[in-house]
């Protein structure tokens, strides 16, 4: 006899409605990295009024419902059920705090009814309540609009104003795709340009828990010990709760910023800050014409001196000073190791040996390039202009070290 163990459930919905709830925290997922792509947002909270609320930075909110169902069940109408609940509940919402609200967004991976003028078609309705607000509706919709009206004791004018703020999405992914979409979105942050399709999961992963963890309640017997010892016990359960399901900026950056640790980077003996960064191209100009290197080459060089410098700032808003410093130092440490090795094949000779130092370099760094995970993904033209920021600071030379006063070796 076959055992249990080897025999799907067909009456048991529980795995199903995991993946839902997976699902819905991938879209918070989404959500939480527009805040890094997009200045309007400011903040995600999760399962705070609505499924995902939204702080924009202007202080007004977006209140969005995550619905989910079988693909072959067909595009959700303007009056089945989870349609109905969730614009019954945008214009409670609304009503609690009036003003508050900028808009309220639907989702859904299975899309809208969209074909013709019917009042079934939601598209449609919102559509025409944005172009008439006192648009009248006699059929299906009129029905939705009594029902939200007995529920909430809004009048119809309030509910259709509710209705006119209302934006459908109803474009998301089947459910094995959604992960690949959130991974997909920190690819196109410049910070993660470089990583492996590995790398990128894991990073669309840790987010998705986290916002799985945000959308509930904290089962932690110590944090409810100390809420008993509290002067006001329910008030600080109640800022602990909110706090929980709220994630910003900083913290997003944070649960990213952990995949970026895989790499042990490499230290320099002399501090080394990507925000304190050298001023002209004069000293690089100096030093690299004493070396004998050609004009066009130190026009180049300064090119890419800025381009790294561009690059370095670039990290600073991104990732912070700590992170992007940490960047500085490991690339400056690979790039003098080549300059190095570059330096003792051809000096002693006596003669100016600038130009055939920087041929080899480049060899060096040509081939360095090709390491992405060493070099945060770098372009060659980016790993020499790390050279030039060395050789403005004077870390490195293309002779033997001189007075840089005088301006001969």
């Amino acid at each position: 006899m076959i055992g249990p163990e080897h025999v799907l459930s067909e009456r048991d919905p529980g795995d199903d409605m995991q993946r839902r709830l997976r699902y819905q925290a991938a879209y918070g997922a989404l959500l939480c990295l527009e805040c890094l792509d997009n200045e309007t947002f400011s903040e995600v909270f999760c399962e705070h009024h609505e499924d995902f609320l939204v702080r924009k930075a202007s202080g007004s909110y977006v209140g969005v419902q995550v619905k989910t169902r079988a693909t072959h069940l067909g595009a959700f109408r303007s009056n089945d059920g989870p349609v109905t609940t969730a614009l019954t509940r945008f214009v409670e919402l609304d009503k609690e705090f009036p003003a508050a609200f900028e808009g309220f967004v639907l989702v859904t991976n299975c899309d809208f009814l969209d074909t013709g003028e019917q009042e079934t078609n939601l598209p449609h309705v919102l559509r025409r309540l944005r172009s008439r607000p006192t648009a009248q509706f006699t059929g299906t919709m009129g029905g939705v609009i009594d029902g939200i009206k007995t529920a909430t004791g809004s009048s119809k004018k309030h509910i259709r104003e509710v209705l006119a703020k209302v934006e459908l999405d109803g474009s998301l992914p089947k459910f094995e795709d959604i992960t690949m979409n959130v991974a997909t979105k920190i690819a196109g942050l410049e910070a993660y340009r470089s990583f492996s399709l590995e790398k990128l999961n894991s990073c669309a992963v840790s987010l998705i828990n986290h916002v799985q963890i945000s959308s509930g309640l904290s089962c932690d017997q110590p944090l409810r010990h100390h809420f008993v010892f509290s002067s006001s016990p329910a008030e600080e359960k109640s800022i602990a709760i909110i706090e929980t399901k709220r994630i910003g900026r900083n913290l997003i950056l944070t649960l990213l910023a952990s995949h970026l640790a895989d790499l042990i980077a490499l230290q320099t003996s002399q501090p080394l800050k990507a925000i304190d960064l050298p001023a002209g191209h004069h000293v690089l100009e100096k030093k690299m014409a004493v070396g004998g290197i050609s004009f066009p080459s130190i026009a180049i060089a300064k090119d890419h001196q800025v381009s790294a410098e561009y690059l370095l700032q670039r990290w600073v808003h991104s990732l912070g000073t700590v992170t992007a410093t940490e960047r500085f130092q490991h690339l400056d440490v690979l790039v003098r190791t080549r300059c190095a090795e570059a330096f003792d094949e051809v000096s002693g000779s006596g003669a100016p040996f600038g130009q055939a130092m920087l041929k080899s370099v480049r060899a060096k760094l040509e081939a360095l390039a090709k390491d992405k995970d060493a070099t945060y993904g770098l372009s060659y033209e980016q790993l020499l202009g790390f050279v030039s920021v060395a050789t403005q600071e004077c870390r490195q030379w293309w002779s033997e070290p001189f007075d840089l006063r005088g301006g001969t070796a």
